[in-house]
């Protein structure tokens, strides 16, 4: 029995915030408390989510930093489940996931780190299983919508085999410091190899080059979109049998012209340049410190939308939208406490007990009741 169910780590940071926020406004009976490198800074949090989110007065502060690991192994030993917001990870992560696995607490977060994704995949999944440690990382916009989408597009499909499912993003908003940074990270690595980080795509399937074009199904020209989530939804393909491990994914994000999508790819190639050179990857950083993010009339303007369509073999096809608000902050602080509040409350329902997983593979039916209706719009066709 550990003193709490769940604890939040960075909770004073942007993201992590929000996280503890929609923690303070769930109905569930949990025992949770906030944690981060400053005492001074967590009070202040507590007394705010008092007064303005209806938190218990008693809401526990936890001392911990991503650079003492004897304060990561006393959280931990302390607490069902952490939900980490503490990026970039690929700097800050590891540390974490280590002692989790170590002292047998579960592991949510919000990454959308490729390079910190596939390490904790090949570093750390034989011993989660082993140890019956869940570690779910990418449960904020990365890679929520999509993994869960993909899973209920092939639900529409059941029992049909040769699945193909394209999802289309199309997404508003503001990056806030912690996420511009994670970002900068991710371009920087890109191109690193990544060994003993296992397959992303089907054996034995030969791979159709992902061009930019103009597509019909969602009346916009559309460009590959090379994040974590298509790795997060093949790894779901591995472990999900509605998806099966012969699924082709791809993942394209919308633009609205020719002109702004040729705009889009100079701009992405010319920042990761710029993210791979350290004296301007610092400058780049200075642009957005972290710890601000955008205000919260741009974060209520802000929304997402994702288009799926799947088809089989037989010819038959299905669409499925998902959709919802705020996605960098607002969603992926109620996602992440989603996920953590399902490790907490609903463990017995999954399907696995340990394992690096992922949220469709890890989380399942009991975080699509959680967010459906409320932060996920979902209509199938």
């Amino acid at each position: 029995m550990r003193e709490f169910d769940v604890v939040v780590f960075g909770a004073t940071g942007f993201t992590g915030r929000f996280v503890a926020e929609a923690l303070a406004a769930a109905a569930a009976p949990v025992r949770w408390a906030i944690a981060g490198r400053d005492p001074e800074r967590l009070a202040a949090l507590r007394r705010e989510l008092v007064d303005a989110h209806g938190a218990a007065a008693g809401v526990p502060v936890v001392v911990a930093r991503s650079d003492d690991p004897a304060s990561l192994r006393a959280m931990v030993c302390r607490t069902k489940v952490v939900a980490s917001t503490v990026g970039p990870f690929e700097q800050h992560g590891d540390p974490l996931v280590d002692a989790c696995v170590e002292h047998g607490c579960d592991y949510v977060d919000s990454t959308g780190e490729p390079a910190f994704w596939r390490r904790t995949v090949s570093r750390l999944h034989a011993a989660a299983v082993e140890r019956q440690v869940l570690l779910v990382p990418c449960c904020g916009f990365d890679s929520v919508p999509h993994d869960l989408g993909a899973l209920l597009t092939a639900r529409a499909l059941e029992g049909e085999r040769g699945l193909e499912i394209d999802a289309f993003v199309r997404a508003t908003g503001d990056p806030s410091g912690g996420t511009w940074a994670s970002l900068l990270e991710a371009l920087a690595g890109m191109g690193r190899p990544e060994p003993g980080a296992g397959p992303t795509s089907p054996r034995g399937r030969t791979r159709t080059p992902m061009r930019p074009h103009f597509e019909p199904a969602v009346g916009q020209w559309v460009v590959p979109l090379p994040t974590v989530d298509p790795l997060v939804v093949r790894r779901s393909a591995q472990f999900c049998p509605e998806l099966g491990p012969e699924l082709r994914y791809r993942h394209w994000l919308q633009t609205r012209t020719l002109g702004k999508t040729a705009a889009l790819l100079g701009g992405v190639a010319a920042l990761t340049v710029l993210a791979k050179i350290g004296p301007t990857r610092r400058w780049l950083l200075a642009r957005k410190p972290q710890g601000q993010g955008p205000s919260a009339e741009v974060r209520a303007r802000s929304k997402f939308e994702v288009v799926f369509i799947g088809r089989a073999a037989s010819g038959r096809s299905v669409r499925v939208r998902v959709a919802g608000r705020d996605p960098g902050y607002g969603f992926t602080g109620a996602t992440v406490a989603a996920a953590a509040l399902v490790l907490a409350c609903d463990r017995e329902r999954l399907r696995y007990r340990g394992g690096v997983l992922t949220p469709a593979s890890g989380l399942g039916d009991p975080f699509i009741e959680r967010l459906r209706g409320r932060w996920l719009e979902i209509d199938v066709a």
